[in-house]
């Protein structure tokens, strides 16, 4: 009798231990899992048929961007164009994940999507959307970059990061990734910034434009950073001089547009018929549509059609730069096969002329 008490109070408090150790361990794999909490955001085109729909979702890894400010999310995707900004401060701080559905019609006037055809999509991290700011001088009312650096307070490019892929099914949701630890989509753009600041005196005749990568942006491990400690750097320390913002806030042309001109090679398609031209730059869509290639042919006399967009300098994240990155498209039917939205994408390197990019 007197085991069998013994026996019930061990159990007991074996039990009990088991409790105490088993429920905070609960407690603490709930508070793991809780501050793994994603929102998710629908941009939708309107008409949209529900069964015949194409949808590209976006995974946004918000891990290293403060809840702060803005998020602005842009595509081009099926020849559609999206623009959506997220008041992120509204959103849980323990949300490290925001994912974004774009969708669409899966046939439109230009096209029918298929494998494997391109798009784009992007997302700027920016404060003071609201401030729709026409004159720069202003000190009060000039927009404001992220700061990483809270020690030093230089300004930075706005953290950004754009992913261009294809269209993997028109049954199933695509996936683009953004933020990702890997990108060094961001690290590029900065570096090249920092390098053509009009300070420096070095010659960087012979250094990529940003149309052929150095590298693979998305690569796991690559030659540039086999850690990612590069990309970080650029997130964590001031990788905009500040001279250089001030020289493009002071100058004179500082209400000029900023060009880029899309080149559109169609010696392999001389019979298209229709085809439109869509440009991003900062969150800027522009896009023109060619409704009579044949004619268009014609009147150039060649077969490669070309397009100049001019894009407002000053935008509701600060004005264009050197080193901000722009992407191309072109879309009809009969650019099939092998796609029929082809995409490129380059750095805007002179800001007095028109940058140039063959978007095929």
């Amino acid at each position: 009798m007197d085991n069998k008490i013994v026996l019930t109070k061990n159990t007991s408090v074996i039990f009990l231990v088991i409790f105490v150790i088993t429920v905070p361990l609960t407690i603490l794999d709930f508070k793991f899992v809780n501050a793994q909490k994603a929102s998710e955001i629908v941009i939708k085109k309107a008409n949209v048929d529900e069964i015949n729909n194409l949808v590209v979702v976006s995974s946004i890894n918000l891990q290293n961007v403060p809840k702060i400010g803005m998020l602005k999310v842009v595509g081009v995707i099926n020849g559609e164009g999206f623009i959506k900004n997220i008041h992120l401060d509204k959103l849980d701080e323990t949300t490290n994940k925001l994912k974004v559905n774009f969708v669409m019609n899966q046939e439109n006037e230009f096209v029918s999507a298929s494998k494997p055809d391109e798009f784009f999509v992007c997302a700027y991290h920016f404060t003071n959307a609201n401030n729709n700011n026409d004159n720069y001088d202003d000190n009060d009312n000039r927009i404001n970059s992220i700061y990483f650096d809270d020690q030093n307070h230089n300004p930075t490019m706005e953290y950004f990061d754009c992913n261009e892929g294809d269209i993997q099914s028109t049954t199933q949701p695509t996936e683009a990734n953004l933020f990702k630890p890997t990108s060094l989509v961001y690290a590029k753009s900065a570096y090249y910034y920092d390098m053509h600041s009009p300070t420096q005196e070095t010659s960087f005749a012979t250094m990529d434009d940003g149309y052929t990568p150095m590298y693979d942006e998305y690569a796991t491990t690559n030659s540039f950073s086999s850690n990612n400690n590069v990309n970080q750097d650029y997130v964590n320390k001031n990788t905009i001089n500040a001279k250089e913002e001030e020289y493009v806030y002071n100058n004179n042309n500082i209400n000029k547009p900023v060009k880029v001109k899309i080149m559109v090679p169609m010696e392999d398609k001389k019979n298209a018929q229709k085809i439109k031209i869509m440009a991003m730059l900062k969150g800027q869509i522009k896009s023109e549509i060619i409704d009579n290639v044949q004619e268009e042919f014609d009147k150039i006399g060649g077969y490669t059609i070309e397009r100049t967009f001019a894009f407002d300098r000053n935008t509701d994240m600060g004005p264009i730069q050197i080193g901000d990155r722009f992407h191309a498209c072109v879309i009809g039917q009969d650019l099939n096969p092998p796609e029929g939205s082809e995409c490129e994408k380059k750095l805007i390197k002179d800001l007095d002329k028109p940058n140039s990019l063959a978007a095929r």
